[in-house]
């Protein structure tokens, strides 16, 4: 594929999950994970996830976070517990995939991205039915 298709196809990828983010409150980089495995606009699992992991780190949702804070609908003491402790986590995760003894393959870490999907799925589709 040529660099300018993968070009267009990473503006579509973000386009797409920054509008989803903001209609959903949802962070859709489930979705950018997997366009990036589909196209295979990057074929290495690892460096797929570096990537995404890199987009994360920046305030993308800010826009999102502006309105939200504007119409006061933002907690900011729970927030930043939840902030402090993803980072930690984020940390013993990562271990876990690039420097254990474990080998964690692509398919274990697919399987576990597909049973969490999996459960949110369940739970979304639930809350939206007793409404």
């Amino acid at each position: 594929m040529s660099m300018n298709a993968n070009i267009i196809i990473a503006i579509l990828l973000g386009l797409t999950s920054g509008i989803l983010t903001g209609f959903t409150g949802i962070s859709n980089i489930a979705l950018v994970l997997a366009g990036l495995s589909i196209t295979k606009i990057i074929t290495d699992y690892k460096v797929i996830m570096g990537t995404v992991l890199y987009i994360l780190m920046f305030p993308f949702t800010s826009g999102s976070v502006w309105h939200f804070y504007r119409d006061d609908k933002i907690n900011f003491f729970i927030g930043n517990i939840i902030i402090v402790t993803m980072f930690l986590g984020s940390i013993i995760g990562t271990n876990f995939v690039l420097h254990s003894d474990l080998q964690i393959s692509e398919k274990t870490i697919n399987y576990t991205r597909s049973a969490i999907a999996f459960t949110l799925s369940i739970y979304f589709f639930y809350s939206a039915y007793i409404l």
